[in-house]
């Protein structure tokens, strides 16, 4: 795929940003042989200063991150990534002409190269956070685990292995959280992910929430591939690195996604108020 999209992008002109996971899961190595070649120059910092995720040493370290994670090898580039502990830190690390570079990073470095380019954004306007609002629970991070233990007076479904079947009765909650556990049978995360994805599309359904809400990357990218959505049309934040998008494809809906690893305990506490408020 990446090399597909570096064909894509030939004889383009315009700045190349690669995404990356701010704990550098994936390929990366293999997909930025493709989109920079060896010599190119790159700007490379996966931090996220304001989630508390910075990059000390040339290793991503801080919230969510038990070990420090190494950035070099995991590029597969003889590279230097400076200390980042403040969103400064990050604006200090572009280069006065952007012309030319890679830039690779999170989204830190995204939305500092956005400051750069648009130093005067237009205001937000409201965002659409409607029910009824199904929550999805992929992730098995600790740091979302204590985030679903201290929501309260929510119905939670478990769905063991990722696979659970609608109750008559679920239909009837504005607000109900569908959680993946553990099941009894040992499977592969890509197999539990896969059934998971097809039971939250399931019950997108039949349930038709006007907000859907998953938490944990993959599943959120399992899901969207299962919904067949091909397009995001980015909304804002409903909080600091929880984006909030409008599917551009089929029925359309609002989703609300957020990483594993991210957060405060009171994350999804203040979601559902959000969620509760309308």
């Amino acid at each position: 795929m990446a090399r597909q999209v570096a064909r894509d992008l030939a004889g383009h002109e315009g700045l190349l940003f690669k995404k990356i996971d701010s704990r550098l899961k994936g390929h990366i190595a293999a997909e930025l042989t493709e989109l920079a070649p060896p010599g190119a120059p790159l700007v490379v910092n996966p931090a996220i200063p304001r989630l508390g995720r910075c990059c000390l040493g040339g290793a991503v370290t801080g919230a969510g991150v038990d070990t420090p994670i190494p950035v070099a090898p995991r590029l597969g580039r003889a590279l230097t990534v400076p200390d980042t502990r403040m969103p400064e830190d990050l604006a200090k690390q572009l280069p006065p002409q952007l012309d030319g570079a890679v830039l690779v990073g999170a989204a830190g470095l995204a939305e500092t190269l956005a400051e750069r380019l648009w130093p005067e954004p237009l205001p937000n306007a409201p965002l659409p956070l409607a029910h009824p609002a199904l929550l999805a629970i992929g992730s098995r991070d600790p740091v979302t685990l204590a985030q679903v233990e201290a929501l309260r007076d929510i119905p939670v479904r478990a769905a063991p292995n990722g696979a659970y079947s609608l109750d008559p009765t679920d239909a009837a909650h504005p607000l109900l959280l569908i959680r993946m556990t553990p099941g009894a049978e040992v499977i592969s995360g890509a197999e539990a992910g896969a059934a998971f994805a097809r039971t939250i599309a399931a019950a997108q359904a039949r349930l038709k929430p006007a907000t859907l809400f998953a938490c944990g990357g993959e599943s959120a990218a399992a899901l969207l591939a299962e919904l067949d959505v091909g397009q995001l049309d980015v909304l804002g934040e409903a909080l600091p690195g929880v984006p909030v998008a409008r599917c551009a494809s089929g029925e359309g809906f609002t989703l609300v996604t957020k990483s594993g690893g991210f957060g405060a305990p009171d994350c999804l506490v203040k979601l559902v108020k959000f969620l509760a408020s309308d």
